[in-house]
């Protein structure tokens, strides 16, 4: 497949190479462009709004060939439903901004690990190129669960609190909250209430489809099946009160969207996690941290490992979050108490767990549905389309691992009933 698929000139490629060698400390590069490729970044899609591709670029210099690869994410070229809706919520032009003026200055106040790819070049309303984490170690873990085992909910924490920790440490630096210093940059475009958003109908379609597992489903009976059906949906409808930043505790760069295909790790010769960097940025917001931490807890865990280790996990996480900001010449304790933080963790529990519960439906569904949802335009038109809720609806009486996993989050959610 030609570069130019993506518009990628001679002149752009040179300049993704140019910055691909300026993060390399290797100096002045004299090389010349051999040719440039585009494949498919994998045989099965990676996520639900973007085509992915890896850039495949072979250089020439002292005499030998070379071949660097990047990845490449785009508009779809060829589902017009869903590239008008990218462009409604803003995606791309958010993850630019956010991986280039946000990311890239957050990187130097946590050098040690790295917490996103590097944006090579960016067009901003349609095309991001990056470093292919892929090459350097990094790897999504597949598991058909979508959940993870400790060592690597630990490794994701230690990047999730870099990350929060070393956006603190930037406004701490410049004087200013990040909204200031990133104008418009962190607007809310997930879980927004504007009426003629198409994210509102994706709610809707959210409660419909929770509505009808819960009325399918034997697991409720009687008087507590009712309530929960009468109560569902304004409680759904509380992640609006979630998302806005916060007047009573410190806000930061926020992740906004942990489930298991945005996380990547680096793992040693024993398949033990010794890196974890995150990729999508395009939902991020600024809330304070413990909205990720719990988004990421009730997304990637099950509830036997929340049960068991959720102290020792939020203590793992305040850790590395006060070594970083220590390491930065900032003091911790006046700017997140350890009692701050537990607090803080426990406000948005529900907040992660309504978020969790709203996305799960779509992406821990079996392969077998997702290959059906991926066939189909009208599918993955937007987040949560007619035609997806039926889908769900089909895995949840067919795939016993899904349904499991579904009613065990509901049953933590439907506490709150």
């Amino acid at each position: 497949m030609d570069a130019k698929r993506l518009d990628l000139s001679d002149s752009i490629l040179r300049q993704i190479v140019n910055d691909h060698f300026s993060t390399r400390d290797s100096g002045e590069e004299s090389y010349r462009i051999v040719q440039a490729s585009l494949e498919p970044f994998s045989l099965c899609p990676e996520g639900f709004l973007a085509d992915h591709y890896a850039l495949k670029v072979t250089i020439a210099r002292n005499g030998q060939t070379e071949e660097l690869s990047f990845f490449a994410k785009s508009l779809p070229t060829e589902n017009p439903m869903l590239r008008s809706y990218l462009e409604e919520i803003g995606s791309f032009r958010k993850e630019s901004s956010v991986l280039q003026r946000i990311v890239g200055s957050i990187q130097r106040y946590c050098r040690w690990r790295t917490v996103a790819p590097r944006v090579h070049f960016a067009r901003e309303e349609k095309l991001l190129v990056m470093n292919n984490l892929k090459s350097d170690g990094y790897s999504v873990i597949k598991r058909e669960s979508g959940l993870l085992e400790l060592e690597f909910v630990q490794q994701a924490l230690e990047t999730l609190a870099n990350l929060h920790a070393g956006s603190i440490v930037l406004e701490e630096k410049q004087g200013k909250r990040l909204p200031e210093l990133f104008p418009a940059v962190l607007n809310e475009n997930a879980w927004v209430q504007t009426s003629t958003s198409t994210r509102v109908k994706d709610v809707a379609n959210v409660i419909k489809l929770y509505t009808e597992l819960v009325k399918i489903s034997d697991h409720w009976q009687g008087a507590r099946k009712q309530a929960i059906l009468e109560r569902l949906a304004p409680l759904i409808r509380k992640i609006y009160t979630y998302v806005e930043p916060s007047h009573e505790f410190r806000n930061c760069l926020n992740h906004g969207d942990l489930w298991c295909n945005n996380i990547m790790f680096k793992c040693d010769g024993q398949g033990r996690p010794t890196g974890c960097a995150m990729v999508d940025y395009q939902l991020s917001r600024y809330v304070p941290p413990a909205y990720d931490i719990n988004l990421l807890l009730y997304l990637t865990t099950s509830r036997q490992l929340r049960d068991e280790s959720l102290p020792a996990l939020l203590e793992h996480y305040y850790k590395c979050f006060v070594e970083t900001l220590e390491r930065n010449q900032l003091n911790a304790s006046e700017i997140y108490s350890h009692e701050t933080f537990l607090r803080c963790c426990e406000h948005y529990r529900l907040a992660g767990l309504i978020h969790s519960t709203i996305i799960s439906g779509e992406v821990t569904l079996p392969s077998r549905f997702l290959a059906e949802i991926f066939s189909d335009l009208q599918s993955t038109a937007c987040f949560m389309p007619d035609k997806k809720v039926w889908v769900c609806v089909k895995a949840f009486q067919a795939d016993e691992r899904y349904r499991n996993h579904l009613l065990e989050l509901l049953d933590e959610l439907f506490l709150y009933v």
